[in-house]
């Protein structure tokens, strides 16, 4: 079997950027529109002409949108996978009711829910990709839609030709007509009799992306570039080159700032952060979001000029809250990112609470403390020293007068740090450890005799600590709540 002209160009297109492998299992998106009937019927052509024995399945979500409409749309994709003899996946979903519910647009929920949809559908298919049908057009109309609402050097890159289906994900996007105009397709799709949806509310200028399909781009083609379709999609390719130039030196200057990371935080170092390129700190910015999975489109330029002007500054540290209950500090040349904000107590750790040995004492709403008794011979003190966590301590119990009681920071509190000599204001060890003043109030203190014999996570006291002498051992595991 030949493959016609715009059908071998799609295949070239798919190996030069490694879309699709022999014996790959796809699922298609199919609207039932003419790029996404296209899409199907030239990637069958060349799954047939190239022997590939791909697994394609067809993918079509109802949005429920246009009543009678919008279930002929979902027969039509099942009669063209029939006719294929293709599996079919349809998934009925109110888009209206779930916009309602969360205050979102028509659009982005429709976004939304199609993602949420192609993400169940590869993960039941064992898919390594989903093919979705958009052109070289939608890709200009696109760069449009972003500079008209504001955009960065990313934006400008346009509709990536492949990208993870999520941030984690090894399951692709993969778009392989973005290289193709619409004209062609329909072209294509005459003379192969191939029938297709047209969606009227693709011709609704209420839409600001219709607005610009239908009027602006032929108002700039009749007046000021007939080849503006070409000069964006030039624009798109210029600045993609220089992105993936630009977020592969933002990811090495993050490796070399980045201090601590976990699932819900994040801390660079902001010493070594604002000696970078301007535009590099604000790339930093975008991988260190796209990690923690905040949607970027929520972030605008303001936001990122305020920080990046303000970790410049010294002095007292700096807070900021951004969309996505994205919480910022600065403090100390360190920038903390937070998904959510500390929880402050709602009873001062000031208030001294008394330690249950053995047992389990709550401090609310931090966490509880667990202590234990044991006998030196039931532990090996060289595997704990390897394997204790911060969180956890043991102390010599002949040397712990009762009662002790856990409480917060108070002016004053001095501490003999394991292994030096002298003492030191924990005040001071907070300063010494970069510990953010926003954290100090959640760090609880264990204290004997009004004197502060550990600071969970940071360091205990030599008065009380294990030695070749000690017969019996308290053992204080804090578990932290939030």
């Amino acid at each position: 079997m030949r493959l016609d002209k715009i059908s071998f160009g799609v295949f070239k297109i798919i190996n030069k950027y490694n879309l699709i492998k022999p014996n790959n299992s796809i699922v298609v998106g199919v609207s039932g529109g003419p790029d996404s009937v296209a899409l199907l019927n030239i990637l069958h052509s060349i799954n047939s002409a190239k022997n590939l024995q791909l697994h394609l399945h067809v993918a079509h979500l109802n949005h429920q949108l246009r009543g009678k409409s919008s279930e002929e749309d979902a027969q039509f994709a099942e009669n063209l996978s029939k006719e294929l003899s293709l599996p079919f996946i349809l998934k009925n979903v109110n888009i209206q009711e779930i916009a309602n519910k969360t205050k979102r647009s028509i659009e982005e929920t429709a976004r939304i829910e199609r993602y949420k949809f192609f993400a169940e559908s590869s993960q039941k298919y064992n898919a390594s990709a989903v093919a979705i049908g958009h052109t070289a057009d939608d890709n200009a109309e696109t760069i449009l839609h972003r500079i008209l609402r504001g955009t960065g050097i990313s934006g400008l890159g346009g509709i990536p030709i492949k990208r993870p289906l999520t941030p984690d994900s090894t399951i692709q996007i993969i778009r392989p007509l973005l290289f193709t105009r619409r004209k062609e397709i329909i072209d294509y799709l005459g003379k192969e009799q191939r029938n297709y949806r047209t969606d009227a509310s693709n011709y609704e200028t209420t839409y600001l992306r219709n607005k610009i399909r239908l009027e602006l781009i032929p108002l700039l083609e009749k007046q000021y570039n007939p080849n503006i379709k070409n000069a964006l999609l030039q624009l798109s390719q210029i600045f993609t080159a220089n992105n993936e130039y630009l977020s592969l030196e933002a990811k090495k200057i993050l490796k070399a700032a980045t201090i601590e990371h976990t699932e819900d935080s994040y801390v660079v170092n902001t010493h070594f952060l604002i000696k970078q390129p301007h535009i590099l700190q604000q790339l930093v910015f975008q991988e260190i979001l796209e990690i923690m999975q905040i949607p970027l489109k929520e972030i605008n330029y303001e936001h990122y000029t305020k920080i990046l002007n303000e970790i410049i500054g010294t002095g007292k540290g700096r807070h900021f809250q951004l969309p996505g209950n994205l919480y910022l500090w600065h403090e100390h040349g360190m920038l903390y990112f937070k998904k959510d904000p500390l929880p402050k107590p709602r009873i001062p750790l000031l208030s001294e609470i008394p330690i249950q040995i053995p047992g389990t004492t709550p401090i609310h709403p931090l966490g509880q403390l667990v202590s234990e008794i044991l006998d030196t011979k039931d532990i090996s003190l060289d595997v704990y020293k390897n394997t204790k966590t911060p969180r956890e301590e043991i102390f010599d119990l002949q040397c712990i007068a009762m009662p002790i009681t856990v409480r917060g920071r108070r002016e004053g509190d001095i501490i003999s740090p394991l292994g030096i000599s002298g003492h030191k204001k924990i005040k001071d060890l907070f300063i010494d450890k970069k510990i953010p003043l926003k954290e100090r109030y959640a760090i609880p203190i264990v204290v004997m005799n009004n004197k502060p014999i550990w600071v969970i996570g940071i360091c205990m006291d030599n008065s009380v600590k294990v030695t070749p002498n000690t017969r019996k051992i308290l053992k204080l595991s804090f578990q932290r709540t939030h």
